[in-house]
């Protein structure tokens, strides 16, 4: 909490005062490039839910299995991560890609009761009214956390899971406590909290996050890349569920509900992973014997890039094998 009062303090002292700040945050927002848009290709969906609109794409045969996609938890975060997997995958298999409430293009109200149950619930819910059968979800880091809890709870919406590097072992596991609660009070400060928001989600920050954790080969931290996800980082609302999840509501444990796991499950995982280390899955295979693991060298916290050809060619093969134990 120091270190956080610290820095707003030395944004104040820095801007010369809140009225600069806020001056400073209106700049901010008035400046934001508009995203870009249909990097995923398919179709336009949005899926009513009870917290705000969800908006997802989705492509393939109707009658072909069911692929759905869920991104990671972070400043910019959407779909946009899997469009090196989406169209390829979508001549053989019906895909769908979500952005959860909060990010993206979905609603992102402030009200909302940003948390790891809340996402939970709105997968179940997506999977049981849009997706309407068994399917395959793909999901990265924290969501992956989430889509473990929904395989725990409701086993008959999916009948198998591809994790990338999940979180909930011994990272991200453990709920806020008064710490947290006021760092999320701090947070929803008008002025400093926007200000804070501001500097971690600034496009330098974004472009050093991205070069030095999500990829081993900086080349992949394309100045289109990090451009994307600094617009959609400030369209309106999108803090709201960050400073959830900088405050720690977004953490799941997930060792219970994982050990507990019937379905087909492989970890993805970068063997350079630095954020989410590949220690974490020899946790994980613990709990599950029966899942599988899957290491992917010179590689971060994205292979579905910088590895989408041996990445999609995993997903063709696990759906080919449920479709081959079905038809048994």
């Amino acid at each position: 909490m120091g270190k956080l009062q610290n820095f707003l303090k030395g944004l104040v002292a820095g801007a010369g005062g809140v009225a600069a700040l806020a001056a400073f945050n209106a700049a901010v927002a008035r400046d934001v490039p508009e995203p870009e848009t249909g990097a995923l290709g398919g179709e336009a969906g949005v899926f009513p839910w009870k917290h705000g609109n969800i908006f997802y794409r989705f492509a393939g045969p109707e009658d072909a299995p069911p692929l759905v996609f869920v991104h990671g938890i972070g400043a910019g975060a959407r779909s946009f991560m899997w469009r090196r997997n989406f169209e390829p995958l979508s001549k053989e298999f019906r895909v769908y890609a979500v952005d959860l409430l909060g990010f993206g293009y979905s609603d992102k109200p402030a009200n909302a009761p940003y948390s790891a149950d809340l996402y939970v619930e709105l997968l179940a819910d997506f999977l049981r009214e849009v997706i309407g059968r068994p399917a395959c979800v793909v999901a990265s880091s924290l969501s992956a956390a989430y889509v473990i809890h929904v395989a725990d709870e409701s086993p008959e919406l999916i009948n198998s899971l591809v994790l990338v590097s999940p979180t909930g072992a011994d990272n991200l596991n453990s709920r806020p406590g008064m710490k947290g609660a006021a760092f999320y009070g701090l947070l929803h400060s008008p002025v400093l909290g926007t200000s804070f928001y501001n500097a971690v989600a600034s496009e330098r920050s974004i472009g050093d996050y991205a070069r030095d954790q999500l990829f081993y080969d900086k080349r992949f931290a394309t100045q289109r890349l990090v451009a994307h996800y600094y617009s959609v980082s400030h369209l309106p609302g999108a803090q709201y569920a960050i400073t959830a999840f900088l405050s720690g509501y977004l953490n799941t444990d997930i060792r219970e509900a994982f050990a507990r796991l019937t379905q087909d499950t492989t970890l993805v995982w970068g063997r350079q992973d630095e954020a989410n280390p590949i220690e974490q899955a020899a946790m994980l295979l613990r709990l599950n014997p029966r899942v599988r693991l899957e290491v992917f060298d010179r590689c971060r916290m994205m292979p579905q890039e910088e590895h989408s050809e041996r990445f999609n060619s995993l997903l063709r093969d696990v759906l080919r094998a449920r479709s081959v134990a079905q038809v048994a």
